[in-house]
């Protein structure tokens, strides 16, 4: 006896948007930009979903995952742990875990229909004992790493744009405000807080180790 092709066989799962596909969490999400954590046990794969806009990503530990599209070879990517990559997007795609270890991933995906380019350069303001180093630019989203020293700073300056701040390590920052105000902020690696545009602060590193993150910039 000879079986249809196919017969028995489930057909592949259809694509979903990516706030609906479960391993995707969405965590923020306002005018600008959406931010997604993505969870993966060793050989888990997403539904096949959409992304339809520029966004960055990065893995908050060393990694190695698959991107399944229907009808061609997987495509691996070795992650590290804090490095940030972009995508144009445009496209629909699986992600699995090729690695003996879970993935945990932040995706950043921008959200605004019509943006223009950038008309300041990134890291207008004064720093002292920190390194700042631009990351990528693109017109919709830019990007820059900061670490700064045990009572680094940068001086106080107005935000032009809104931020993304994604901590790397440990950080305890004492922001400074316009007026007067003053507050603490500690983050563990991973968490992110969102400062808006028009902001006038200055930051200090009050924790007894170097304070590293990634700063987003949306137009």
């Amino acid at each position: 006896m000879f079986c249809a092709p196919g017969r028995g066989q489930e057909p592949p799962p259809k694509p979903v948007e990516l706030a609906d596909e479960p391993h995707h969490v969405l965590l923020l999400q306002n005018s600008s930009v959406r931010v997604f954590r993505l969870k993966l046990k060793p050989n888990e794969v997403t539904l096949p979903h959409g992304h339809r806009k520029f966004y960055a990503y990065l893995s908050l530990r060393p990694v190695e995952v698959a991107n399944e599209v229907r009808g061609h070879k997987p495509v691996m990517a070795l992650l590290e742990a804090a490095e940030v990559h972009t995508s144009k997007g445009g496209f629909t795609v699986a992600e699995r875990d090729s690695s003996p270890e879970p993935a945990d991933l932040l995706i950043i995906e921008t959200v605004k229909p019509d943006v223009e380019e950038f008309k300041t350069p990134m890291g207008r303001f004064r720093v002292h004992d920190a390194l700042y180093g631009p990351l990528f630019e693109d017109f919709e989203m830019r990007g820059y790493t900061m670490i700064m020293a045990a009572e680094g700073r940068t001086e106080a300056h107005k935000e032009q744009y809104d931020r993304l701040v994604i901590a790397v390590s440990h950080v305890r920052l004492q922001e400074d405000n316009e007026g007067g105000s003053s507050s603490v902020i500690e983050m563990n690696p991973g968490d992110f807080r969102w400062i808006p545009r028009g902001l006038t602060h200055a930051t200090t590193n009050v924790g007894t180790s170097p304070a590293t993150y990634i700063t987003l910039e949306f137009d």
